[in-house]
């Protein structure tokens, strides 16, 4: 039988046996109260490729005994409903398609009779209000899988269960189960055997992941269990002589009352539902309870005293217990009694301690029916494996720190004694900041380097010829850096004057220091400068020169970034002694600056934005001779270059979603200063390529070593009791390989195009600079 078209009056009366029955993926099936969309006998084979509708009192798909029935379309029920609904035994149920409803009183797919086979691969979804069910067993023998998604209930619904099982029938799951409203259920088991490797949760109030009902349950967890807001993970009301592996996380209360059994934990028991009160009896299993090395049991502990704690007949312990420390302000040491008790005996000892918050330490002390659990506070700065930068800010917390705080400083501090790691330190110590010191530092040496390029290009000699003058001309004879002085041209005055423009744009990168605690670094600088020069005497040559620059930086490790908007002026000079020069170089920059810096793990996340402004002098000093060597001139040069840079004082403006923050710094005036010194060699070549024009290509390698190397900030916390403390940013890096390439090309007497690239390479740092010039004289 197959249906292609719309259907209102359904198939079958209920008597029809070995029937092949197919609604093609354009049909649908609408019935309405109380009828069958499919109902059939015995023997049958239905599918549904397309979509089943039904009203209330009604079901989607109905057979007996010995049917196939597999929906890979649509059925949608009302209230008091069914999607599948097998009353008998051996049939094979599979939902690879989608099974909806918003009614109460609902049932996804149900049989009733035994040695059936259900699968779900598909989605279930029943949002009534109450009494909703995805899958329902009845019987005994039956074999369910489900590799899908089921989800049952409303936020503001009750009493919905996921799957529910009656006794010896054998569950897999996979998937997803999950049961919404107060009191739902993700699992109702009678008996049977329930293997999880999937997410089984309940989300409402006192909702919980698996009910244990009658005796000899048996349940592995390889996957997720979790209770909802105040209910339990496992709970039963008096079930018997189940066997429980858990091999994954069973998260909420465990409430198993009756008598024998055995409860193994291979993984993970804890509670994370912030609405379940701290008692000795949240985990609470009438039988033998038994940790291996494997396992961890997480217990909460709060600064009052108060704490989580497992009860059983007996207890064999081992793996790991951990303190989950919770919101407050902690004493020197804290005790938690009875956090282990057992009617029996308790035997063994866990192998690991542990505490979740990187500020307090745990220790166990065992007696013959119990275990107690202590605290110990250490100070913010006196954790072991803390870095320089973070002991800085832990020393400045812990003059603050007192269990007498109030208002938002209470809040904080007890939002940090729950961190879990020391990095929450370098969270709240602005440390990325500091790249706005190398990013100045870079963009004002972008600007003086493109001053030095006109004085390098002068002093190598450069001038090109008009097409039609013949030889180049050049100056008086005299003393020359000129691998071509021994040419005799006819005599032709210098220009006197040179006009220039130049862009340029650099990148670098820096390691951070892993003792100092600093994160690794980079920026980006654009910019230009124009200038002018005029040539005193044949051997002097004085200029002036004004620049803009923009540049970004970034510390990821530490969520910073920043930008600086730069002006810059500067003056220079070039004085030739025969083959030998002096040069120098004088620039003041001046940065508007703002940073971002985002903090989070120490409550509401908050942004900070801070703004400031900040001034830098600069100069640089360079001697060197030049000898040459045919069409080569090769110059050893040495060259310091100083800066210092002035940051103004500045308070950061932070804020949550919510409103303001209570994390932002305020940060001191600032002065810091680089030094390098440059020894290095310059190799000048020269081309004559026809039509007045001359290709001058040139490379310089140097060694750099940087005697100012440190990048430091000092702050001070806002809104906090808190000491200024000091910290070091990524430093620069102290000696460095600098390769310089490019060329120039004279395309007349006149005018003149210039390019160099500029690498320096370092071990965890590296940077790269790129230069465009181009000259007029006269």
């Amino acid at each position: 039988m197959s249906c292609d078209g719309a259907s209102t009056t359904g198939f079958g009366t209920g008597t029809e046996n070995n029937l092949t029955l197919t609604v093609q993926s354009n049909a649908s099936i609408t019935v309405g109260p109380g009828q069958v969309g499919i109902i059939v006998a015995d023997g049958n084979t239905a599918l549904n490729n397309g979509s089943i509708t039904t009203g209330n009192l009604s079901e989607g798909m109905q057979g007996v005994n010995n049917n196939t029935f597999t929906n890979a379309g649509t059925i949608t029920v009302g209230d008091q409903a069914t999607a599948i609904h097998m009353t008998a035994d051996n049939n094979t149920v599979t939902n690879s398609g989608a099974i909806g409803s918003t009614g109460s009183y609902v049932g996804g797919l149900q049989v009733g009779g035994d040695g059936n086979l259900v699968i779900n691969s598909g989605t279930i979804t029943l949002t009534g209000a109450i009494n909703t069910t995805g899958i329902q067993v009845d019987g005994t023998g039956n074999t369910i899988q489900n590799s899908g998604t089921i989800t049952v209930g409303s936020s503001s619904g009750s009493e919905s269960v996921g799957v529910y099982l009656w006794k010896s029938n054998n569950f897999t799951n996979s998937g997803t189960i999950k049961a919404a409203g107060d009191g739902g259920l993700g699992i109702v088991d009678n008996g049977n055997i329930v293997i999880n490797s999937g997410t089984i949760v309940a989300t409402g109030t006192a909702g919980s992941g698996v009910f244990l009902g009658g005796s000899g349950n048996k349940l592995i967890n390889n996957g997720m269990i979790k209770g909802g807001v105040g209910g339990y993970s496992l709970v039963s009301s008096g079930s018997t002589g189940n066997t429980i592996a858990n091999n994954g996380t069973l998260d909420g209360a465990v409430s198993l009352l009756g008598n024998a059994g055995t409860l193994t934990n291979n993984r993970l028991i804890t509670i994370t539902d912030p609405m379940t009160a701290l008692t000795t009896g949240n985990i609470a299993f009438g039988g033998a309870f038994t940790q291996t090395a494997q396992g961890t049991l997480a217990l909460r502990v709060d600064n009052a005293g108060n704490s989580d704690g497992l009860l059983a007949n007996s207890a064999q312990l081992g793996g790991t217990l951990r303190a989950v420390v919770q919101a407050g302000l902690y004493q020197s040491s804290t005790t938690y009694s009875g956090v282990v008790q057992s009617s029996g005996a308790v035997t063994g000892q866990f192998s690991s301690i542990v505490s979740s918050s990187v500020f307090l330490t745990a220790a166990a002390t065992y007696s013959t029916g119990s275990v107690d659990l202590t605290l110990t506070r250490i100070g913010f700065g006196s954790v072991s494996g803390e870095t320089a930068n973070q002991r800085a800010v832990g020393n400045a917390l812990e003059a603050g720190y007192s269990t007498a705080l109030t208002g938002s400083a209470a809040t904080f501090y007890s939002n940090l004694l729950q961190s879990v790691s020391v990095r929450v330190l370098d969270q709240l110590s602005g440390e990325g900041t500091s790249g706005a010191q190398n990013t100045a530092f870079a963009a004002g040496a972008q600007f003086g380097q493109t001053m030095d390029g006109q004085m390098n290009a002068w002093r190598a000699g450069s001038r090109g010829s008009d097409a039609s003058a013949g030889a180049l001309g050049y100056a008086e004879e005299r003393p020359t850096t000129s691998a071509f002085a021994a040419l005799k041209a006819p005599p032709l005055a210098q220009p006197q004057w040179h006009a220039w423009a130049s862009g340029f744009g650099a990148a670098q990168s820096l390691s951070g220091d892993a003792a100092t605690g600093s994160a690794g670094f980079s920026d980006r600088v654009v910019g230009g400068s124009i200038g002018v020069d005029h040539l005193v005497n044949p051997d002097l040559l004085v200029g002036i020169a004004a620049g803009g620059s923009s540049a970004t930086f970034n510390v990821d490790d530490r969520a910073t970034s920043g930008r600086l908007d730069g002006a810059h002026v500067g003056a220079y000079a070039m004085q030739r002694f025969g083959a030998a020069y002096v040069s120098a170089q004088l620039a003041y920059s001046h940065f508007n600056n703002s940073t971002t810096r985002s903090i989070t793990g120490i409550g509401a996340d908050e942004i900070a934005k801070g703004s400031f402004g900040s001034d830098q002098l600069g100069g640089r000093f360079e001697v060197g001779r030049s000898y040459d060597f045919a069409r080569v001139s090769v110059t050893p040069y040495a060259a310091i270059q100083a800066a210092q840079l002035w940051q103004a004082a500045y308070t950061e403006t932070s804020t949550t979603a919510a409103g303001p923050g209570v994390l932002g710094l305020s940060y001191a005036a600032h002065t810091v200063s680089s030094l390098p010194v440059f020894l290095g060699t310059k190799f000048d070549g020269r081309v004559e390529v026809g039509n007045g024009m001359m290709w001058m290509p040139f490379a310089n390698v140097a060694w750099v070593h940087e005697f100012s190397p440190t990048r430091a900030v000092t702050a001070t916390m806002i809104s906090m009791p808190v000491a200024a403390f000091t910290v070091e940013g990524a430093r620069a890096a102290s000696d460095a390989g600098r390769i310089e390439v490019g060329s120039r090309l004279a395309l007349n007497r006149w005018s003149e195009l210039s390019a160099r690239f500029t690498g320096e390479f370092a071990k965890g740092s590296q940077s790269y600079a790129g230069t465009g010039s181009f000259k007029v004289s006269w």
